[in-house]
């Protein structure tokens, strides 16, 4: 269902910032009162400033109630606890693009095959049709099978409800969680 919301959000954003754009153009046509060198001007100003997504990520999360830590070695990287969750956001303030990361929330034991089998059959059934992504790596140290999850977008500050726009993200995290587990249970009625 989150999903859905995020992907209507996202047709939304397009859709405003396409119409957007066509408006710009259809005053500019109609006489507007603005010289042409003026807007090529304020456009290459727009153009020349940064997106600064690290600092809009940071004061949305705070405005989520997060408490928000940055790394020592790499600033664009944001660590921060949402319903009881450790996430990550990878975000630079010369990009419109972040990262956001849902690490180590699901182990499985190596020497379980079946349920490894099970679980890695639930992450291709999920990654088809959730814009969150479920990626594992193999701790073959500690013996361990572990699920992170993903996602890619970005995060404009001229976006309408963009608070509300990053909240949605980071609930799907917590439908996919849901996904999996649903998943797995089928799976492993069919064992």
């Amino acid at each position: 269902m989150e999903t859905i919301i995020s992907t209507i959000v996202i047709v939304a954003c397009i859709y405003f910032f396409s119409r957007r754009k066509t408006k710009a153009t259809e005053q500019e046509t109609d006489g507007c009162t603005q010289s042409e060198d003026s807007a090529d001007m304020q456009q290459e100003e727009k153009q020349e400033e940064p997106p600064h997504t690290r600092d809009l990520c940071i004061e949305l999360l705070k405005q989520l109630n997060c408490e928000v830590s940055v790394e020592e070695e790499d600033e664009n990287r944001l660590y921060f606890e949402y319903h009881g969750e450790h996430f990550i956001i990878d975000a630079s303030n010369e990009s419109f693009f972040i990262n956001i990361w849902d690490p180590k929330w699901y182990i499985v034991p190596l020497d379980d095959l079946e349920q490894m089998s099970n679980v890695r059959k639930a992450i291709n059934t999920i990654n088809n049709y959730s814009g969150t992504t479920i990626v594992y790596c193999i701790e073959e140290e500690e013996q361990k099978f572990v699920l992170h999850s993903k996602r890619q977008c970005i995060l404009p500050k001229d976006l309408p409800n963009v608070k509300e726009h990053l909240s949605a993200l980071l609930n799907d995290f917590f439908t996919v969680k849901l996904w999996l587990s649903e998943q797995i249970g089928m799976q492993n009625k069919e064992s």
